[in-house]
């Protein structure tokens, strides 16, 4: 796949989005994410937990029930803040250097966004979870006004927190049809971004009719695997020439039972 050049490269990414998430426009979007990122991962089990995120120091995953959770960011620092948050260990967003079917939960925080090869980075995490295992997205929504001023912005600006993707849910059911991914629930939040609480009247209201011009939308997709079901063999039958003067069709079980000179010997020495 080619690398869209318009995407700033992490090591812009990263501390870009790491500062707007710290002013306080950013904290009020972040505790609406968390909220429903909690309400999700409530509903969701097993034992491992991995979250991707661009934002450093960034733990989302506190109100899960697995017990193993771990992070990966594409320019984490082995330091002790970072680990106490949970930030093991940095990444390439191509490449996730995990097993084939290890990881029960996939949190994937803006990771999509500012990835130069979103299709990828979702197939490497389809790739790495069970099966019927789960991976929460969370995105910001071109189709709203946060959307709108981005995609200005990134027309009249070269600042990194503007040069990410713009990727429409339309286009991530497409992807999620090619990879076997079930979507499972699908929210949005923050209408208004000027907002800096989610519990007003606009909040409450949109959400109820869940509509689709919140500031973000966090999916939750179900990696369905087709069952396999065992084929067992057929006995073919076949025409043989019947001992003692009997013929007929018989099946090869049959046959095998007929032919063995024990069991003939046995059933002689009875009668």
């Amino acid at each position: 796949m080619a690398i869209n050049n318009k995407v700033c490269p992490p090591e812009q990414a990263v501390p870009a989005l790491t500062d707007w998430f710290d002013s306080p426009q950013g904290q009020a979007v972040l505790k609406s994410q968390r909220s429903d990122i909690d309400q999700a991962l409530a509903c969701l089990f097993g034992y491992h937990l991995c979250q991707i995120s661009v934002c450093r120091h960034l733990n989302l995953s506190a109100s899960s029930r697995i017990p193993h959770t771990f992070a990966l960011n594409p320019q984490a620092h082995a330091s002790a803040s970072a680990a106490a948050q949970g930030e093991q260990g940095a990444c390439d967003l191509r490449r996730l250097p995990l097993a084939p079917e290890s990881v029960d939960v996939f949190v994937l925080h803006h990771a999509l966004d500012f990835s130069q090869t979103p299709h990828q980075l979702l197939a490497e995490a389809a790739r790495a979870t069970i099966a019927r295992g789960h991976i929460v997205i969370v995105g910001f929504n071109p189709w709203s006004l946060v959307g709108g001023w981005h995609i200005a912005k990134r027309l009249t600006s070269r600042q990194p927190l503007w040069r990410h993707q713009h990727l429409r849910l339309g286009r991530l059911f497409d992807w999620f049809a090619l990879l076997d991914l079930e979507p499972v629930e699908v929210r949005r939040g923050h209408y208004w971004p000027f907002a800096r609480e989610a519990s007003g009247r606009l909040e409450r209201g949109m959400r109820s009719i869940n509509a689709p011009w919140g500031s973000y939308y966090m999916v939750t997709v179900r990696k369905d695997v087709p069952g396999v079901l065992p084929v067992k063999p057929r006995w073919k039958t076949m025409d043989i020439a019947a001992l003692g003067g009997v013929s007929g069709k018989v099946s090869g079980r049959s046959m095998r039972r007929s032919t063995n000179p024990e069991k003939r010997e046995a059933r002689c020495e009875a009668d």
